[in-house]
């Protein structure tokens, strides 16, 4: 059932209206539960989307869509502090993530984030809402500095977040206002030329505390380990609250992001960095481009708001609603065939997007708190809408006459590639959902069921002529569910075991033209979770066999060639541990592990149980942090951390293997209270390695040794 291309928000905000009729008809009850005060303090109460003191936290929504404790919650969740981003001086996403189990990156993307979860690309959701990705270069991407939290859920999610990858989502959760003021600015100075200034401002704009505002700013100018490639951007988030009483909240939220400079694709191969060449080895910095018309420009900004009103202690309803917006003018030259028999010299390929992404997202909430006898009830009912449309112009271009020395290149008299194609992409989504989260005595059972609609359109005319090349629509439904148990000990153990589901839909048609229907995910897990009440600490234990049907893979048909049928099939199978601990006042320590075996199970093709390109089987890190309080050394503060990553395949037939890898981080930091310095290292002892392979001749470095020294006042 194909669903209208053209966005409809006032039928979508109608649903809270309704709600909000009920209030009528429902019972008052004597003591009204008023919404947390957000605050910055140490005493705040926490919550699921809220700040988090220190290292460990204890409450998330991702993984229900309400304020739930980590250890009810039937699924693997990890949440990255404000605090471990600072220590870390985490300047990226990827970076952000990469002492979580499971999840890896490409590492050195200055454009977008790469992330994978459990073997699957990662849908990544800001505010809960989704960030979603192209098929071509126009892809939000989120400073970290603009974030408060990050919470990682591993495993299908589709019950709540509708189409989605299996392997899991990274839900971004932005800087709020405070109730408390809040004022600091900081300065940053780095390696390859790293200058940048941040600030963030909050607090209460009214003596009553009934508006409240955050303002948070970066500037970041810098060279990167690669030649010709910079990184420069700007960037504002304005906040503001206004919560009238205790039991309603709206929060405005906008940001705007302007990347000058926004970095390059430059892979390299294979010979010439882990495999022998005779010419010679290649290095981090060499650039095999065109750095007279390669670029990657990005303009980006959103508006949106959160609504919270809670009517009694039964029924509270929300709103959250987000428009976004992505320009990126983007040229790329880059290798585009196998080294000649000199094994020095080979062709280019260019290619020109102008991109121009709007996106427009709704998701309605409505929460019911109640009892039946011994059992307690917290039902979710939502219905979500989103549509985006990409405009874009673009062109590609074979360079057949243009080799290039990956040695020594010569950059000079290549042609500027022309736009040939104008295309529009629609995407269209709408969701209907219901959990069901019963606790009776010390267990818990979360049970919850989604019906999908989605239509996709995409229309690409001749941009020379006007003349129409390819017209396309497909529309999709489904129904995902998820059912989970836990049991709580009371001290602070939790075994829990769930079974999930999630669906994506797929682009193209088979040899009979009919469309694909969408990839469906599938997973059992079984876990145990650790968080006493006596210490701040947090630990999980979690196995899991997942797979993704409906794979495309070549057709078998010898009569049907170059064409694709949906008969494929991954399994992802797996061991994960974490462990967050603030062991001490003084001593925080974060450790993790993950085991992956992620195997082609059926295939049309020589990938037939082989192993996906850039999944690691073993990856482990585990990162500490000593701060001193008390005596002469008050505030001084040491950590460091060790990651490792397992070897990994680089070619879909696995013949190439990119050996394992142990890198190091560390810090020194001194907090005197108003003034905190910090110089962090990440990379330490400058390993030179390539952190992903998809073939012998795309390959990309691995990030070089940082060093950034950075002086924040805050008042």
């Amino acid at each position: 059932m194909p669903v209208s291309p053209i966005p409809r928000p006032a039928r979508i905000s109608a649903f809270a209206l309704v709600l909000a009729g009920s209030h009528t008809v429902l019972a008052q009850s004597q003591e009204i539960r008023q919404l947390p005060v957000v605050s910055v303090t140490g005493d705040a109460i926490e919550t699921a989307d809220g700040p988090v003191p220190g290292y460990v936290a204890r409450r998330s929504s991702a993984g229900s869509k309400t304020d739930t404790p980590l250890v009810e919650t039937p699924q693997s969740v990890s949440v990255v502090t404000r605090q471990q981003m600072d220590d870390q001086a985490a300047q990226t996403v990827d970076q952000a993530l990469r002492y979580v189990p499971a999840v890896y990156s490409q590492d050195n993307d200055l454009r977008f984030d790469q992330l994978t979860i459990r073997g699957f690309a990662a849908d990544s959701y800001l505010d809960g809402m989704k960030l979603n990705r192209t098929t071509w270069f126009a892809n939000p991407r989120i400073d970290p500095y603009f974030l408060e939290r990050i919470d990682v859920l591993r495993g299908p999610a589709s019950v709540l977040y509708g189409q989605a990858s299996p392997g899991g989502l990274i839900d971004m959760v932005s800087k709020r206002p405070t109730a408390e003021p809040l004022h600091s600015i900081e300065m940053g100075i780095g390696n390859d030329q790293r200058y940048q200034l941040g600030f963030d401002l909050g607090g209460p704009v009214d003596q009553d505390g009934k508006w409240l505002y955050r303002v948070t700013g970066l500037g970041r100018d810098a060279n990167t380990q690669t030649d010709h490639v910079k990184e420069q951007r700007i960037g504002i988030a304005p906040a503001l609250t206004w919560q009238p009483s205790g039991d309603t909240r709206l929060t405005f939220l906008g940001s705007y992001q302007y990347d000058p400079e926004g970095g390059l694709f430059n892979p390299v191969p294979a010979y010439g960095t882990v495999r022998w060449n005779p010419n010679g080895r290649l290095h981090p910095g060499d650039y095999l481009g065109n750095p007279d018309t390669d670029r990657f420009r990005r303009t980006q900004y959103s508006a949106g708001y959160l609504l919270e009103h809670r009517f009694n202690d039964l029924l509270q309803v929300r709103q959250n609603v987000r428009y976004l917006h992505d320009d990126v003018d983007y040229y790329q030259t880059s290798l585009s065939s196998p080294l000649a028999p000199d094994e020095r010299s080979a062709y280019m390929w260019a290619n020109v997007n102008r991109e121009h992404l709007s996106q427009f997202t709704i998701d309605n909430q409505a929460q019911f708190d109640f009892g039946t006898g011994a059992v307690r009830h917290t039902v979710l009912a939502g219905l979500d809408y989103q549509y985006l449309q990409n405009d874009i112009r673009r062109g590609g271009q074979f360079l057949s006459n243009y080799p290039i020395d990956i040695f020594r290149p010569d950059y000079t008299g290549y042609p500027r590639v022309p736009i040939t194609v104008d295309e529009t992409t629609r995407l269209a989504q709408v969701g209907a959902y219901l959990q069901e989260q019963l606790r009776w005595e010390r267990w818990v059972l979360t049970l919850g069921g989604r019906e999908d609609y989605a239509s996709t359109r995409d229309v690409q005319d001749n941009a020379i002529t006007g003349a129409g090349m390819v017209s396309s629509r497909t529309g999709d439904h489904a129904f995902t569910w998820r059912g989970g148990l836990s049991y709580r000990f009371d001290n602070g153990i939790a075994p829990y075991a769930s079974y999930s589901t999630s669906f994506q839909p797929q682009s193209g048609t088979d040899w009979s033209g009919d469309p694909f229907i969408p990839t469906r995910g599938k997973q059992y897990e079984l876990g145990i979770k650790f968080q006493p009440d006596t210490m701040r600490s947090y630990a999980t234990v979690a196995v899991f066999d997942l797979r993704q049907t409906n794979v495309v893979t070549p057709d078998p048909d010898p009569d049907h060639p170059q064409a694709s049928v949906q008969s494929g099939e991954i399994r992802s199978r797996g061991l994960e541990l974490e462990a967050h601990a603030e062991l001490t006042r003084e001593l925080n320590v974060i450790a993790s592990y993950a085991y992956l075996d992620n195997v082609v199970t059926k295939a049309n093709n020589a990938t037939q149980d082989k192993h996906p390109t850039g999944i690691p089987k073993h990856m482990a890190s585990t990162w500490a942090d000593y701060t001193i309080h008390g005596g002469e050394l008050n505030g001084l503060g040491f950590a460091a951390g060790v990651r490792y990553v397992g070897r990994t395949y680089g070619s879909a037939d696995n013949d190439l293997v990119l050996p394992a890898r142990v890198l190091v981080d560390a810090a020194v930091h001194y907090d005197t209270g108003r003034w905190r310095l910090a110089l962090n290292a990440s990379n330490l002892f400058d390993k030179q390695y390539l952190a992903y392979c998809t073939s012998p001749m795309i390959c990309y470095w691995g990030a070089s040794r940082t060093v950034l020294a950075t002086a924040r006042y805050q008042w």
